[in-house]
């Protein structure tokens, strides 16, 4: 078998096999309970060609830790924010400049995070009362997680949760993300004709997504 990773190999009640690479290079196998061991190793085997494609492409996107640096660049709504520490009182981003307080900068990761959660709660629920309205639709209530895996989440009794790091993407994507777990409240999977009501909202649907895939690995802080 090639040099993969140790596969993370999650049994649960399902009939299939399938693969995921997180972004941080992990192999996620997903199998049926009772399926043996040596099956699975099979499947991961089949699949070599896939899973070293998927992993080049993962270091490839890398992206080094933040350093904190005066004019490191941050995503916020899509676009570039050049880092710039100053006499300032509070977080805020301007003329392509993300400012941040001197007097925080011991602690700037946690700042920064929390001011990037702060948006992501005010936008994304503007954006999601917006659009239920439009979409005549409602929502049990809103979470909002950093889970790797999903942008977005609905329950069975409507309760939604967003990826915070969407605040980093363009106020479209965002609004795909929304239109998409919205749905979700009328339509419990990804049938044809959830996508036609996706569509309805966001034509563009399809680029939106492939901008998360090709730019997730930027949404960090």
């Amino acid at each position: 078998m090639a040099d993969f990773p140790t596969p993370n190999i999650i049994r649960s009640i399902r009939k299939t096999i399938s693969l995921h690479i997180s972004t941080q290079g992990e192999l996620i196998v997903k199998a049926p309970f009772f399926i043996p061991e040596k099956i699975i190793h099979s499947f991961i085997k089949q699949k070599e060609d896939w899973i070293l494609k998927a992993l080049q492409k993962i270091n490839v996107r890398k992206v080094s830790k933040k350093t904190y640096f005066e004019g490191e660049e941050f995503l916020f709504l899509g676009d570039i924010y050049k880092l710039h520490l100053g006499d300032f009182k509070d977080i805020s981003v301007s003329d392509s400049l993300l400012h941040f307080p001197s007097f925080m900068k011991f602690r700037i990761q946690k700042e920064l995070e929390s001011w990037y959660i702060k948006k992501a709660k005010e936008i994304i629920t503007e954006r999601l009362d917006y659009m239920s309205k439009k979409m005549k639709t409602s929502y049990k209530d809103i979470r909002f997680s950093d889970t790797s895996s999903k942008w977005g989440s609905c329950s069975l009794d409507n309760a939604l949760q967003f990826n915070w790091r969407l605040i980093m993407t363009p106020l479209t994507v965002i609004n795909y993300v929304v239109v998409h777990e919205l749905t979700h409240t009328l339509e419990k999977n990804h049938k044809a004709s959830f996508w036609i009501k996706v569509r309805l909202y966001t034509p563009a649907y399809k680029q939106h997504r492939k901008w998360l895939e090709t730019n997730k690995h930027l949404l960090n802080v």
